[in-house]
């Protein structure tokens, strides 16, 4: 019998977790590196189809080993139906597509698109989180999130290096989404070992990570991940169970003041805010501009997308070259649309578009359901996807293996979704 604890079982995941972030560095932002080479080079970091063969390579032995462990993680029924659903509706779509929509692409690359969609969803959404502790997990990502922070803000603080995409920060990163993910997730997640830890030197780490990756945000400019991340500081002090009156007297003195600022600068707040969105001021070193129309344009623009297939879809090799020319080079944002539910139309038609409502009905019930478990781990893992939910609206569907958001999120589902095992002697020595 195996068990979740064995060192092969803790080697592979940790592999596949760290893929999440070493996938999307791109060493040309400070390395005299070429910016594509072959299969092994793409916008100066790893290739897309390297970081799927890693996946598969690393993955598959998890997937055995995972069969053989009988004491897991009990993963909610409720996510076990969706899931199943799920991959239903996404082979059913993609077989009616090859055969009545979409059959001048290759048939091949369709199903290894699905095949490969699946796959992510099994060993993130389900083998990692039932095999895995929530707390060793949230402390994991926060190190290697934290650490690529400081070391983007290095960069940008020596001038060494292209930090910056299109006039945004980026980092160490391909692209601007990487930067704000890592960002945002080092930020969340130092806020919940900057309380669990006991020792100074954790809890400096912790607060060095809080106060950088909430400058990385602003420096990307991104509204909605700034919103996101004092929401999640906000709850994550109202969920804090204080022990000490020193404690008490602190949570108490900063919700007065937070209350209290709000009262008498609300108003001026709400304006700035509003400018923000409709592009009258800027935020960080972004050009100010009107999120609001610019998202309904690209509304509008899915929605016709979607309705020239709105039962069957257009499958997930919309998004790039028609034909056999699939490539990921092809990539054309026009085609992908920033709205879950229109995204999902465009990719599996009315049925996923559907199966995307419920899901976000789930994740918002799992998640405050978990606000209230007694696993740490867990609760502030769920602090992270009740202040991401406006922004899974806002974005497209996560369905890609190549993405770092589609594997951190379909991993924070899995953990909000399970029931945690003891906790491993390394997060007790934290303690």
């Amino acid at each position: 019998m195996v068990r979740a604890s064995d060192n092969r079982i803790l080697f592979l995941i940790k592999a596949l977790v760290a893929l999440i972030f070493i996938s999307k560095i791109s060493l040309g932002n400070f390395l005299p590196v070429p910016r594509s080479y072959s299969f092994l080079l793409f916008q100066g970091g790893l290739h897309p189809f390297i970081n799927v063969f890693l996946c598969a390579l690393l993955g598959g032995p998890l997937f055995i080993l995972w069969l053989r462990v009988r004491e897991k993680n009990h993963l909610s029924p409720f996510y076990r139906i969706f899931l199943s659903v799920l991959f239903l509706v996404l082979t059913t779509q993609t077989f009616l597509q090859i055969y009545f929509s979409q059959n001048e692409e290759s048939i091949l690359m369709q199903w290894g698109a699905v095949g490969m969609a699946l796959f992510m969803i099994m060993i993130y959404g389900v083998v990692i989180p039932s095999l895995w502790n929530a707390e060793d997990f949230l402390i994991f990502i926060q190190r290697w999130a934290g650490t690529l922070v400081l070391f983007s803000l290095l960069l940008w603080l020596s001038g060494a290096g292209s930090v910056y995409k299109g006039g945004r920060f980026i980092g160490v990163f391909k692209h601007i989404p990487h930067m704000v993910t890592c960002a945002t997730v080092a930020f969340i997640f130092s806020l919940a070992t900057f309380i669990r830890a006991s020792s100074l030197q954790h809890k400096i780490w912790s607060a060095l990570i809080i106060g950088a990756g909430f400058l990385a945000i602003i420096l990307t400019g991104t509204r909605s991940s700034a919103a996101a991340a004092l929401f999640a500081l906000v709850l994550i002090l109202l969920l804090h169970r204080t022990e000490s009156n020193q404690a008490r007297i602190f949570k108490f003195a900063f919700i007065s003041g937070l209350l209290t600022f709000t009262l008498f600068f609300g108003g001026k707040i709400y304006d700035f805010a509003r400018d923000v969105a409709t592009g009258q001021s800027a935020l960080g070193e972004r050009e100010a501009q009107d999120g609001v129309s610019s998202r309904w344009e690209e509304v509008e623009r899915g929605a016709e997308i979607f309705m020239q297939q709105p039962w069957l879809g257009h499958g997930l090799l919309s998004k790039f070259a028609a034909g056999n020319d699939v490539d990921v080079s092809n990539y054309n944002a026009m085609k992908d649309p920033h709205n879950i539910f229109i995204s999902a139309g465009v990719i599996g038609g009315w049925p996923l578009l559907a199966l995307s409502a419920v899901s976000l009905i789930l994740m918002s019930i799992g998640g405050v359901k978990a606000l209230l478990s007694m696993d740490f781990g867990k609760r502030y893992v769920a602090v992270y996807l009740l202040a991401h939910i406006p922004i899974l609206v806002i974005y497209h569907l996560h369905l890609s293996i190549g993405g770092m958001a589609d594997r951190l999120y379909w991993l924070v589902f899995g953990y909000v979704a399970t029931t945690a095992i003891p906790m491993s002697k390394k997060t007790a020595s934290m303690k």
